[in-house]
């Protein structure tokens, strides 16, 4: 199953020599951490029944300041909020018809919450705001673009004179006429020219994995993997609009 696959992903990141080295770098700068020297201690602290809050608060400010300066951390971060998303997916699964899509906007929400966090105006229940912002943005999400979703896997591998989704991915469209349809994506503001530069990279012109970019860009691999697919469902939903257009 999906959520399998990315905890799986995720211990992967958390056992890598680049993490282990990251946190232990991290417990020696910051006296918090004696207190919770494990990644399981964290987690025990971190469990919304503790009430710890204070230090709570040190340990989320100290792994927030640190995500500015590198992304290494952020698996360690994801797995301190896993039992909470794991809560929200499961409140909101029945909403959505699918369900994978669901689990990856939970993450990438997520990761947005938490890069996004203003320490200053918000210094205390970090945890807790950070969740909640978290559940305010899928929510929102589910209200205004569930409902776009329907019939957009049937689209036909050409539409008339344009281009359809399924071109980037066909293997007989040159991969200049595909760089072109992605620069008119960013142009028309359905992906960003970060998604552009991943999916020219990953997809198009394929000079490298998804990790080999992540690791270029100093992001971890599983918020590439949503911010690729992210990209692909944001292009998938204009085809579709524009097809409802013409008819």
């Amino acid at each position: 199953m999906f959520i399998e696959r990315y905890r799986e992903d995720l211990e992967q990141e958390l056992n890598s020599d680049k993490f282990k080295e990251a946190f232990e770098e991290l417990k020696k700068k910051h006296i918090i951490f004696a207190h919770y020297p494990t990644i399981d201690s964290l987690r025990y602290l971190m469990n919304p029944g503790n009430k710890d809050y204070w230090h709570k608060d040190e340990v989320m400010t100290v792994l927030l300041r640190e995500l500015h300066t590198s992304k290494v951390i952020f698996p360690l971060i994801n797995i301190l909020f896993w039992d909470g998303l794991q809560r929200l997916y499961h409140r909101y699964c029945a909403s959505v018809a699918d369900q994978e899509e669901l689990f990856s906007r939970i993450q990438w929400d997520f990761y947005q919450s938490v890069v996004t966090h203003d320490l200053d105006r918000l210094p205390r229940k970090i945890d807790v705001n950070i969740f909640l912002n978290t559940k305010k943005r899928i929510v929102g999400w589910i209200r205004d673009n569930v409902r776009q979703r329907g019939g957009m896997e049937e689209l036909s591998e050409y539409y008339r004179a344009g281009f359809a989704l399924g071109d980037l991915f066909a293997s007989k469209i040159y991969p200049e006429e595909m760089e072109a349809y992605l620069l008119e994506m960013v142009y028309r503001k359905v992906i960003t020219e970060t998604q552009y530069d991943l999916l020219l990279e990953t997809l198009v012109y394929k000079r490298m994995n998804q990790r080999e970019w992540a690791e270029r860009k100093g992001l971890c691999y599983n918020t590439v993997r949503n911010l690729r697919y992210r990209a692909q469902v944001a292009m998938r939903g204009y085809e579709g609009e524009k097809i409802e257009g013409r008819e």
